[in-house]
């Protein structure tokens, strides 16, 4: 009985605020196929993935390994989120950066849990998404972030030191920012603040919580963008937020001629209606390496 009420529960589910049948003739397999997705997940807890890159702009024989967060959406990883911090720490990063949408609501708990554990390892850089803003208690949140150490990129630049390399790093707040602030507008905000950046000579990352608007971020002298937003496409390919289906952008390293886009599947196991199939959460490790 239990079975069958999943089954009709699941023919007739909600998305965006429609609602869709299934045919029953592929009511069965398509329950199958999401069943066998959310297993797949939970035997893969988080899934770490590393990309290295290369650039003549390091001193010679230097690194710098980056751990890039993006849209934990408060997931807690075991007692306390001991298992992402483990993950974290483990990875001996230089440099932590977390690209937007590391809470959900106003309920920041897994967020904390994180920072907690991991303050200290390494600088912690954070930019918002657009969940941060949805929360209506943005500037909570970035008090309570910086309490544990983090440094808030708003719409700005630091040439930071970061073994024994200067390099750039900047951040950009997210478009929804538009929606509490009248008058925003992320492409006027960068033409102002990182057009000067072309006359610095250094390595240039920058953290933006959305991929999708990198035809944008092409325009400045930036090697290396981090990012999240996707989710992956929550089903493993099919559909991403502001891309729809078979999105261009939901996870992995997308190369051009002046910069590299990196995009985390992020770690989020919250979302409340779609869950993640046949895509485990993922923590990415960027190492940057002298060419």
């Amino acid at each position: 009985m239990k079975f069958k009420k999943c089954l009709r529960l699941f023919q007739s589910f909600s998305f965006r605020g429609s609602k869709h049948k299934i045919s029953k003739k592929y009511l069965i397999p398509a329950f199958a196929v999401i069943v066998l997705g959310v297993v797949f997940n939970s035997c893969n807890t988080i899934s770490t993935k590393t990309y290295t890159l290369q650039t003549p702009l390091l001193e010679e024989q230097s690194s710098i390994r980056i751990v890039l967060i993006a849209d934990l959406h408060n997931t807690i990883y075991g007692k306390d989120q001991t298992i992402l911090i483990d993950k974290v720490n483990n990875a001996n990063p230089d440099l932590i950066v977390l690209a937007g949408d590391i809470t959900h609501n106003m309920d920041t708990t897994g967020a904390v849990l994180l920072l907690a554990g991991i303050s200290g390892t390494a600088p912690i850089y954070f930019v918002t998404g657009n969940h941060e803003y949805w929360s209506r208690a943005i500037q909570k949140i970035l008090e309570e972030f910086m309490s544990y150490g983090v440094i808030v990129l708003s719409d700005t630049y630091e040439i930071v030191e970061v073994a024994n390399n200067s390099i750039v790093l900047a951040g950009i707040e997210d478009t929804v920012k538009a929606t509490v602030t009248p008058g925003y507008n992320q492409s006027e905000v960068m033409e102002r603040v990182f057009r000067e950046l072309d006359e610095i000579p250094l390595y240039k990352i920058l953290i933006a919580h959305r991929p999708e608007n990198v035809e944008i971020y092409k325009r400045y002298s930036f090697d290396l963008v981090l990012s999240g937003h996707t989710h992956g496409g929550q089903i493993r390919g099919l559909y991403a937020p502001n891309q729809g289906f078979f999105p261009k952008y939901v996870g992995g390293v997308y190369s051009y001629e002046n910069l590299t886009l990196v995009v985390s599947r992020g770690l989020s196991l919250n979302h409340p209606r779609i869950p993640r199939i046949f895509n485990p959460p993922e923590l990415v490790i960027v190492v940057i390496e002298q060419k």
